[in-house]
């Protein structure tokens, strides 16, 4: 897991963004493009692995197959590219995000209706494409977020604290208290972020690509919990290299009183969206953990 580890040790963030100050994006692209090339050809290495079979999944097709060759280079050659954008913006300031990743205005506008009718609104998503740029747009519009982070270990908190400390985001890795904290703002009618398409075993079983994932739903749980409504977003990579922010309509849980079966519906309806949205363009999600490790040789 060289390229994840690396992009969130504690020197990771910091190196990104002094060489996208220093670098042209055609200068970093092409750093980029080299170190995916050599990740991608460690066949033997987990990361490869984790990359080749979900893959193998959401084509549809068996591990060994022709078809997949090619494709986890493709995928770390977009995680790289993208880190490229997210550390340039992280070394210049959100006064540029703009220029570089554009939002469906319909996404602001039914958030701030939600809001305004007495609703808080949990924002999910995928690691598709460069999902972090999402959360620098939005802190840009003015959204006071809290982000729901995975727990991870004390020396790789770097990104969190320059997300705190340069943007004003609160950054907070998933634990009983930053959970508490997220129920209490959208019980206000605030606003939380989080990605929901990483395998959790303290999650609950849903069918993602016709297979059943342990997945989180702490997510629906929340919405649920604190009657918000929830919006699913996806960063993706337009032809002129611009990204675009895009998503259905604004869903408002539906509230039978079943708690559990009320969680697992919405649930299932967000991995469903996403599911949509990573098979349209399976080389731009970045899951770099196996969600059907048994799919591996």
């Amino acid at each position: 897991m060289a390229l994840y580890e690396f992009i969130t040790s504690k020197t990771g963030p910091m190196i990104g963004a002094f060489l996208g100050k220093v670098l042209t994006r055609k200068q970093a692209f092409s750093l980029a493009d080299f170190i995916a090339a050599k990740l991608a050809a460690q066949k033997d290495s987990a990361l490869y692995k984790a990359v080749r079979s979900n893959l193998a999944v959401v084509k549809g097709v068996p591990y060994p197959s022709p078809e997949l060759e090619g494709g986890v280079g493709k995928v770390l050659q977009n995680a790289a590219r993208g880190y490229v954008d997210w550390y340039r913006v992280m070394a210049s300031g959100l006064d540029d995000i703009e220029s570089v990743c554009e939002i469906d205005e319909s996404i602001i506008d039914s958030a701030l209706e939600a809001q305004s009718s007495g609703h808080g609104v949990v924002f999910v998503g995928a690691h598709i494409s460069s999902f972090n740029l999402l959360l620098l747009l939005l802190a840009k519009r003015g959204f006071p977020l809290q982000v729901l982070s995975y727990a991870q270990s004390e020396r790789s908190h770097r990104s969190d604290t320059i997300l705190r400390e340069r943007f004003g985001i609160n950054a907070t890795p998933i634990s009983f208290e930053s959970l508490r904290q997220a129920f209490r703002r959208l019980s206000n009618n605030g606003f939380v972020i989080t990605a929901v398409d990483r395998p959790d075993v303290g999650g609950s079983q849903l069918t993602f690509f016709n297979r059943k994932v342990e997945l989180p739903i702490g997510h629906a749980r929340l919405a649920i919990r604190s009657g918000a409504h929830m919006i699913v977003g996806v960063v993706q990579k337009a032809a002129d290299g611009i990204y675009k922010v895009t998503g259905p309509s604004i869903i408002k849980p539906e509230i039978t009183g079943n708690l559990k079966k009320d969680t697992i519906t919405l649930a299932q309806r967000v991995a469903g969206i996403l599911e949509g949205y990573i098979r349209s363009d399976p080389e731009e999600w970045m899951m770099f953990l196996p969600l059907w490790p048994d799919v591996i040789p």
